[in-house]
This record gives C-alpha cells, sequence and structure tokens, in this order.
C-alpha cells in the first residue's frame, strides 16, 4: 500500500469526497457525534448539534414563511369579501351619484385611504349633471396624463407624477400613493384613484387581482349613464 503524506489530502480534496459520497457518514455514524465545528462565538459543537442547530433554524423560517402565507391568504379572503358585498351595492344603487358616493365611501374604508376620486371621460347621458361631477367629458385635459395608462388597461399602484396628481386633484401639489384602476366601456373611459397621503401606503409590488373584478362591475353599472356618442 502506497503511503500517503498529510500535504496530499487537501481540504478541497475531502469536501469533494463527502460530495461525491453522501453516504459516508451513514457508514461511520459515529463520526457525526464526535466530530466538533468550532462556532462563530468561539464554542465547538459537534457536527450533529451542529445539524440539529440548522434544522431548527430552517424549521422557523419555513414557520415564519407559512405564518405570513397564512396571514396573507385571511387578508385577502377578507378583502374580496368585502369587495363582492361593495360589487352588490353598486348593482342595486339608484342613478350615478350614489354609485360614485358608495365607492367614495366603502373604498376609503376598505382601503384605508384618505382619498377617493373619480374621472369618467365622457358626456353624460342624464340630466341632472351638475350633481355628478366625475363626468369630466371626452375631451377633458385632464385625460392626456393617463393616455398610456388607459391603453395597457392594467391596475397600477405606487406613485403618480407631478401632472397626474394635478389632473387627478386639480391641486398645484399632492404627493402620497395611489392605486389607479382603468375604467374601460363603450367608447368611453375613465379611471378610479384610491389615494393615502402616506407614500409607502400602496407600493408597486402590490397585488391588484382583486381590483380587477371590481373594475369590471363598476364599468357594467356607469355604462348606461354614459351619454353614446352619435
Amino acid at each position: 500500500m502506497n503511503d500517503i503524506s498529510r500535504t496530499d489530502i487537501t481540504a478541497d480534496a475531502v469536501a469533494r469526497y463527502l460530495a461525491e459520497n453522501p453516504a459516508f457518514f451513514n457508514q461511520y455514524p459515529d463520526l457525526v457525534r464526535t466530530l466538533e465545528i468550532p462556532h462563530i462565538n468561539g464554542v465547538a459543537v459537534s457536527l450533529w448539534e451542529r445539524q440539529l442547530s440548522t434544522l431548527r433554524d430552517d424549521h422557523e423560517k419555513l414557520k415564519g414563511r407559512f405564518d405570513e402565507f397564512l396571514n396573507s391568504a385571511r387578508s385577502n379572503e377578507n378583502l374580496m369579501r368585502r369587495i363582492q358585498a361593495l360589487a352588490l351595492s353598486l348593482i342595486d344603487a339608484a342613478g350615478p351619484q350614489a354609485i360614485f358616493g358608495l365607492l367614495a365611501q366603502r373604498l376609503a374604508e376598505d382601503f384605508n385611504a384618505d382619498r377617493v376620486t373619480a374621472l369618467v371621460f365622457a358626456a353624460p347621458g342624464f340630466i341632472d349633471a351638475q350633481d355628478v361631477p366625475q363626468f369630466v367629458g371626452r375631451d377633458s385635459p385632464r385625460r392626456t396624463p393617463f393616455f398610456d395608462f388607459l391603453q395597457q388597461r392594467d391596475a397600477l399602484c405606487g406613485r403618480l407624477s407631478y401632472i397626474q396628481c394635478q389632473a387627478l386633484f386639480e391641486v398645484e401639489k399632492f404627493g402620497g400613493s395611489h392605486v389607479l384602476l382603468p375604467l374601460v366601456g363603450h367608447q368611453w373611459d375613465g379611471l378610479i384613484a384610491i389615494s393615502s397621503d402616506d407614500p409607502n401606503r400602496f407600493e408597486a409590488t402590490m397585488g391588484t387581482e382583486f381590483l380587477a373584478y371590481l373594475r369590471d362591475v363598476v364599468v357594467l353599472v356607469v355604462e348606461p349613464w354614459v351619454a353614446k356618442p352619435r
């Protein structure tokens, strides 16, 4: 048998051998309990103890992630119930003034928002239009900053540009964060903005799947009150 000097066995060689022979410690189980690994605090622990510690850490991390998923699922379930209840109320609403009043009240409550703004870029198809200022007309300049947004037809979360804030609120300056829902009907469009004074309240990474359902309901209930182009 050839003698192997200590210099012939390197740490890399041992690591490669163990990686290529994952059953090694099954053949020598006592090594798991006797091998000691220095800890960062200077205390040596056995490989067995280190493995148990690692498993405990992994368990705690998985438990934390599971709790996050569970809380998120419960939150989403509650949100969906509120959106469904709002949708049913909108269907029963008597006229556009009631529709936009319900939207403003319930969305502000459900999303802890500071204001809810709706704009319909179309002419009203009813007589008392002065009581429903949400109808701003097909050619309103307030539509221009949202042209690309309305073309994409996807809900957006986050911050708006200075020009978009001016168009929405008709004030010189308003920051915060917002959820924008596009309304795309038959030969008309519009939007709903759910806004918070807190710039971090609505993040760009927030999911908007449930709001897509609400958007479709709003389009359906507003559609009959829009003047049809000739």
